[in-house]
């Protein structure tokens, strides 16, 4: 299967060299090509071998080979390097949208976020303006609060500050919601709970979902509440909810899960 770019169709590289290696790897995983552009210093350029890092990652895991996976301490330093700094624009990049030299990078992140990168991710989530950058920011968000003993206060409150945000579009909000699926701290449980109080379905429904999965035994009653106000045929994933609220009778749901 052939791979181009998520963020950089139509963008012209700087010399031949850069040019052939984008073909090349556009045709096939070649590792060459692949290190030719993640050093080049040029933003398109290491845009490009940074989308092409994550492309690899995601399709192995349904049985694809990844030969740049040896290369993840080179991509993770490169991707640090980005994240260091603001966003760039389109008309500096020749991208089609900007900050999509951000977008490239927390995409790479998304496996390989650690703690110690909950800053540079909360930075990237308020400089975040398109959907590109805030799914991908939320998608290492996620991983880097995970693996955190502690969640980063600095990258809670960014998040939440998106969720809440009425101006920006409701998959930017969900997206960043999505962000907290796995992580059962007291904080990030309060703020599930105002989204499932919002007025918005999306924002109740995905505060649901994660609510019915880890924390059944102490927020049944809220989501029982807010579900049964939704319609018969409300989309995805009210019936998820559903279905997890009748599995799990009442009084029942410490079997089936740790709470947090």
């Amino acid at each position: 299967m052939t791979f181009n770019t998520y963020h950089w169709w139509g963008c012209s590289l700087p010399s031949g060299e850069l040019e052939s290696a984008r073909d090349k790897l556009s045709e096939e995983r070649d590792v060459d090509a692949f290190l030719v552009l993640l050093r080049s210093g040029r933003t398109a350029a290491v845009g490009i071998a940074l989308d092409h890092f994550h492309y690899a990652g995601s399709t192995s895991r349904h049985g694809g080979s990844d030969p740049f996976a040896a290369h993840a301490a080179e991509v993770l330093a490169r991707t640090r390097e980005i994240l260091a700094h603001p966003p760039t624009p389109a008309d500096e990049t020749g991208a089609e949208e900007d900050g999509a030299d951000h977008a490239s990078a927390l995409l790479a992140l998304q496996n390989l976020a650690t703690p110690e990168d909950s800053e540079l991710i909360a930075s990237a989530l308020r400089h975040a303006t398109t959907a590109n950058a805030v799914g991908a920011a939320a998608m290492a968000a996620a991983t880097a609060l995970e693996r955190s003993v502690t969640p980063h206060d600095a990258l809670i409150r960014a998040l939440t500050d998106i969720i809440f945000d009425e101006s920006r579009e409701i998959g930017q909000r969900v997206d960043a919601l999505k962000a907290f699926d796995n992580v059962k701290a007291p904080r990030v449980v309060d703020v599930l709970v105002w989204a499932l109080q919002s007025g918005e379905f999306a924002l109740q429904a995905e505060a649901a979902l994660t609510l019915v999965t880890h924390h059944m035994v102490t927020h049944r009653a809220q989501v029982e509440g807010v579900a049964a106000l939704w319609p018969a045929d409300a989309p995805w994933p009210a019936a998820a909810v559903r279905d997890a609220l009748k599995e799990v009778p009442p009084g029942d749901g410490a079997l089936h899960q740790e709470d947090s």
